[in-house]
Formats: C-alpha cells, sequence, structure tokens
C-alpha cells in the first residue's frame, strides 16, 4: 500500500484504519496477502513491532465487527468512515487502498465490489 499516513490527522489514520479492516472483513475470507497493507499502515502511524500494533489492529476489529453484516450495515460504516476524508488527494489514497486491499486475493467479490462502487460514489471518483 502506497499511503503516505503523514498527512492524514490521528483521527483520518483511525479511520482509514477502520475502512481497511472492514475491507479485509468484507468477504468473509481471510487472506494473508490482505496482512501486509495493514501492517504498513499500522506501521505508518507510529506503531512499530509488537503489543501496540497488535492492540490497534485488534480494536479495530472490534469497532468493524458489528457492522460487517448486512451489506446496508457495512455500506452505512464505510460512507461514516469516508467522511473523514475531505481532501481530494486524500480521497484518492484511501479508496486505492481500499482497492487494492480487496484486490489482494487476487478476487473481489460482488460485496466487495459493491462496497467500492459506494465509496467511488461517495468520492466522486
Amino acid at each position: 500500500m502506497d499511503t503516505e499516513v503523514a498527512g492524514f490527522s490521528p483521527s483520518q489514520q483511525l479511520a482509514l484504519l477502520d475502512l481497511l479492516v472492514l475491507a479485509v472483513y468484507a468477504d468473509g475470507h481471510l487472506a494473508t496477502a490482505e496482512d501486509e497493507p495493514v501492517k504498513k499502515l499500522l506501521i505508518g502511524m507510529g506503531l512499530g513491532e509488537g503489543p501496540d500494533r497488535q492492540r490497534a489492529f485488534e480494536a479495530a476489529v472490534t469497532r468493524m465487527r458489528p457492522s460487517l453484516q448486512p451489506f446496508w450495515r457495512a455500506k452505512t460504516q464505510a460512507i461514516l468512515l469516508a467522511d473523514a476524508f475531505t481532501e481530494r488527494e486524500q480521497q484518492k489514497q484511501v479508496f486505492a487502498a481500499v482497492e487494492q486491499i480487496m484486490a489482494a486475493d487476487n478476487h473481489v467479490s460482488s460485496w466487495e465490489g459493491m462496497l467500492l462502487m459506494e465509496l467511488r460514489m461517495k468520492f466522486r471518483l
């Protein structure tokens, strides 16, 4: 993932983490290829190796778990998280990061495709 989070506020970094976790769990199929972009984001957020990074990831999973099903709930959560990104360049970066993580397992499910479409419309891309 090439998203540079240094220009994001702490709340935007957290929103991006939550969006990526939502994207990882969107298809119900976890792939190890999806771990690397999340790991890079957490490192970019200043969370190096160890328990702090794991805690941040687990906290994001806990926040997003109730929003995974049904689709309308996930869509609503994704749109709420997307509201954190008001600058055009940030929106492009966030969309690219979500798209990349969804494609990391070489398969974008119809559910993931619909979620991407919702983000694309939200960001007017």
